[in-house]
């Protein structure tokens, strides 16, 4: 894991940084191999939701990707506590799951990709979520 002190979102001309939240090793660690050979974006990966609010003390992410099944707190949970901070509430928001609940409205304000997912899929929504 990153400890960087580096900061994204709203500073002009530094590299944009993702914070990825999954608990899966494997899948993690190849998200962030992906942003570092594949793109300028700086990733920065936590295990949990509550790992990842602590991250937030060191770095400004200018997204959010998170999976929907974590330990301790969902994904959906995890982007509520993000929205009541005031950096989270401008930063996208990208919930990935094979199973994302439906129907609830609960998905409304987030963006979501279904897992399994094809890397180019994922690095072209990334690419649109952060020229927004």
């Amino acid at each position: 894991m990153e400890t960087s002190q580096q900061k994204g979102c709203s500073e002009g001309g530094v590299v944009k940084s993702i914070l990825i939240v999954e608990d899966d090793p494997v899948l993690g660690n190849l998200l962030l191999e992906t942003f570092q050979e594949e793109t300028t974006y700086q990733g920065y990966l936590a295990s949990s939701g509550e790992s990842a609010l602590n991250m937030l003390s060191t770095i400004t992410p200018a997204l959010f990707l998170f999976d929907y099944h974590l330990p301790g707190m969902n994904g959906l949970e995890l982007a509520d506590h993000l929205r009541r901070r005031e950096r989270g509430k401008q930063c996208p928001i990208l919930l990935m799951s094979a199973d994302l609940p439906q129907g609830n409205g609960a998905l409304d304000h987030l963006r979501t990709l279904q897992k399994p997912f094809d890397l180019e899929a994922l690095l072209q929504l990334i690419a649109e979520l952060l020229v927004l």
